[in-house]
């Protein structure tokens, strides 16, 4: 008896939950233009799906239940790094969430990692993970490049197969005002921050050895310029 009313309440517990996925699907398509998506990449003479392709083009495989937006409608979403987009699943189709303010955020229930819709420093639309919060926020940009496959020239030379590669993420301090790039030199923020914080932000750089490739130093200095 007990096996049957797990059993029932599981089922109760989908299905209310799907229900609720498509109510929330169906809220936000009425204002947003949903477009539905393959999992294919364009090669040239040929259409490759992701299977084909060696690699992962997605932030983390499967889709995930996220508060997507402000209103924070929750749904099983993806992040495809290689489109820089979010994709929703819905039933067993696949919808790409348009770059909009309405869908500015969206934050995994499962990790609590944040994503925001912002500008880079060229001034291009995009996702970023939030990785401290407050006046100044430290930003992580990720990315996948696809590499088409190379033939192999002769018999002798193997070609390379078509793959994705995840590329070296770059990190911004997203401030009340812009959106500053970070590079290796310290000296580089240090000249784009006010005035009244330079001298104080270059020697909290050498007093704890902050260096500017690291995530960890980065956040510390970020955590630090929020003070």
């Amino acid at each position: 008896m007990k096996t049957i009313i797990i059993t029932a309440s599981l089922l109760f517990t989908n299905t209310f939950l799907n229900a609720q996925y498509l109510s929330n699907f169906n809220e936000i398509a009425r204002t947003a233009r949903f477009n539905k998506i393959l999992e294919e990449v364009n090669n040239g003479k040929a259409v490759l799906k992701y299977s084909d392709i060696q690699g992962n083009p997605f932030y983390k495989s499967g889709f995930s239940n996220a508060k997507v937006g402000d209103v924070e409608h929750i749904l099983p979403v993806r992040y495809n790094l290689y489109k820089d987009s979010f994709e929703v699943l819905n039933n067993n189709d696949i919808y790409s969430i348009p770059l909009d303010n309405a869908f500015s955020k969206f934050i995994f229930l499962n990790t609590n990692e944040k994503f925001i819709l912002s500008n880079d420093d060229a001034g291009v639309a995009g996702y970023f993970l939030v990785l401290t919060e407050g006046k100044n926020k430290l930003l992580k940009k990720l990315s996948v490049k696809y590499s088409p496959e190379v033939p192999a020239p002769n018999t002798l030379i193997s070609g390379t197969p078509a793959k994705f590669e995840v590329q070296k993420p770059i990190y911004f301090i997203k401030t009340e005002d812009n959106v500053i790039k970070l590079t290796k030199k310290a000296d580089d923020l240090i000249n784009a921050i006010p005035a009244g914080k330079k001298d104080a932000t270059k020697d909290f750089i050498k007093t704890n050895k902050i260096k500017m490739t690291e995530e960890l130093d980065l956040i510390k200095l970020v955590n630090f310029l929020n003070k």
